[in-house]
Formats: C-alpha cells, sequence, structure tokens
C-alpha cells in the first residue's frame, strides 16, 4: 500500500493543463451581500486585472471541492464508508488516521486538517471575454408550491461558451500513461468527467447551472533526477 503521507519528498509531478468552457450560466457568489452601490441582489466573485477591469473567475477552491464531493459520492455508491472532512477531534476519524497512518483515498487524495492535499487546482481566469447578464427571478413558497408574492431578486451570471485557463498538478500519484493505485484510478475518473461536461460549479447547480466541459486537456508527467524534474511523459487527456 503507498505512503499517502509522503509530501516530504518529491517522486512525480503531473501537470494537467487545458482550457474550461462553462456550457451553461455560470456565477461564483460572493456570499450573502452584494458588493457596496450594487443594484444586483447576487453577482459573480471577481478579480481585479493589472488594468484595473473587474473581471469574473473561478476559484480553484470551488473547483477542488466540487472534485472531492463527487469523488466521495462515487467511493460512497461501492459501498465504502467516507467520512465528513470535519470529523476530527480525540477521537475523530481524523485523529485515528494521524495515529495509524492508515488514511482513507479521499484524505490521502484531497488532503484533511491533518494532512496536506495531493492535488492543486489553480484559479482559472477567462481567456475570453466573460460577459455576465442579469436574471431576474421569483421566490418560492415550498408549503404552496408556488410563486412567494412580492419577493423578486436579481442574479448577475456569466454567459454560456466563456473559455478560462486550468491547471491541476498531482503530487506523488501517478495518474498517467496509467493509474498506479487506487487514488490514481479515481483521479483519472473525475478528470474523464471533466472531459465529458459532468462537472458543475457555483449557483443553481439544480437548474442545470455552471455545467464545465474541459477541453484541449494535455498531460505532462516529470521525476527528479540528479536534482531536477525531467520530463518523462506526455500527451493527451482523453
Amino acid at each position: 500500500m503507498p505512503r499517502y503521507d509522503d509530501l516530504d519528498r518529491l517522486e512525480v509531478l503531473t501537470v494537467i493543463t487545458g482550457r474550461l468552457v462553462n456550457e451553461t450560466p455560470l456565477r461564483i457568489g460572493v456570499g450573502r451581500e452584494s458588493p457596496l452601490g450594487s443594484g444586483i441582489d447576487s453577482t459573480p466573485i471577481t478579480i481585479r486585472f493589472a488594468d484595473g477591469r473587474p473581471v469574473p473567475y473561478i476559484p480553484g477552491s470551488s473547483i477542488k471541492g466540487v472534485l472531492r464531493g463527487l469523488a466521495e459520492a462515487m467511493l460512497r455508491a461501492k459501498g465504502e464508508e467516507v467520512h465528513s472532512p470535519w470529523d476530527f477531534g480525540e477521537k475523530g476519524k481524523i485523529e485515528q488516521e494521524v495515529k495509524t497512518r492508515d488514511y482513507c483515498i479521499i484524505c490521502g487524495t484531497f488532503g484533511s486538517t491533518k494532512l496536506a492535499s495531493h492535488v492543486r487546482v489553480y484559479d482559472a481566469y477567462p481567456e475570453t471575454d466573460a460577459l455576465t447578464f442579469v436574471k431576474t427571478s421569483v421566490g418560492i413558497n415550498r408549503e404552496f408550491r408556488g410563486a412567494h408574492p412580492g419577493i423578486l431578486y436579481t442574479e448577475q451570471q456569466v454567459v454560456p461558451h466563456v473559455r478560462w485557463s486550468f491547471r491541476m498538478d498531482v503530487i506523488n500519484i501517478r495518474i498517467f500513461p496509467e493509474p498506479q493505485d487506487e487514488r490514481g484510478k479515481l483521479l483519472r475518473s473525475l478528470i474523464g468527467m471533466l472531459v465529458d461536461g459532468m462537472v458543475q460549479v457555483g449557483a443553481r447547480r439544480t437548474l442545470g447551472y455552471g455545467r464545465l466541459r474541459l477541453e484541449k486537456g494535455s498531460y505532462r508527467v516529470y521525476e527528479v533526477e540528479e536534482g531536477r524534474l525531467v520530463k518523462k511523459a506526455e500527451g493527451d487527456v482523453v
């Protein structure tokens, strides 16, 4: 069984890059409060570029969190026990894993409060104009199953088919050309779901919003030789 607490050394680094396309409208929110002076109730999170333009972006933490959630769901479907990422404390699962050094696949891949992650997902910035539109919606009365009078709100969404940069680094887990343990197989499946447009991020996912597809995906595999990283393999993500 491979060591999962092996981040004290670098054996293999896999860099996965490509372009994300939001197939449906997208909004990664800024929280419950809209920016000061905004006439819109819910706006996307933005970053200010060097030229002063505020543009929407997709935080790497949002992508990584969704991938972790999908990984947990896939393992549960196989009948495997998956503990909460917040199950720490003296008698918690995470503390027990630290004592026995027998980490679950999820913690051994995405990390926990006691173990660093083997996966880094970078913020995704738009490579094309990230145009937005404003949608007005009505609040729903769950008791009467209809529109609730007097509750209107507006949401600003990024239009479909914007292209975003994508990069993921995977440390000490072999995924390509072929996975060599269960973590590699799990990550390979998750990347395949991105390629097939089966991953959603942000708000309104029950309405189909935030669906991402990875295109032009490629990988590069590096290993350490004589004190430097040497590229050992590269190819397309399929």
